[in-house]
């Protein structure tokens, strides 16, 4: 057992949150088969929301990410290549940022809406 501090702790449980929102709904706005698919074809894309991301959580909730954070996500995403992109579970994943606001996650909340009008997502945005 790892027993870890709440500084220690916080800064992982965004990243998970974090990695399945952006590799998921990038995935399911670009037609990707599998977060690998959407990892080594839309790298670009995923980092720049990824590090909006970071950014959003940061100034939210005032915690600091240890550097790394692209590679360690990308990394996790090699471990998982062919786990299936689908934008589910909005209220417990993709919410939590697209209520920061368009100002703080432009990125990810556009793709978001774009999913929608494009019939992707089988949930209404808020």
């Amino acid at each position: 057992c790892n027993v870890v501090s709440a500084e220690e702790y916080r800064p992982a449980m965004f990243e998970k949150l974090i990695w399945i929102s952006t590799y998921m709904l990038v995935g399911t706005a670009k037609d990707c088969k599998s977060v690998g698919q959407a990892g080594s074809e839309h790298t670009q894309l995923v980092q720049d929301i990824i590090n909006e991301l970071v950014s959003a959580v940061s100034a939210k909730e005032g915690i600091s990410f240890p550097p790394g954070t692209i590679e360690r996500l990308a990394a996790y995403t090699d471990v998982v290549t062919d786990f299936p992109c689908a934008v589910k579970e909005f209220e417990w994943r993709n919410k939590y940022f697209y209520d920061l606001g368009d100002e703080a996650c432009p990125i990810h909340n556009g793709l978001l809406r774009e999913c929608k009008e494009a019939g992707k997502l089988g949930f209404d945005l808020p």
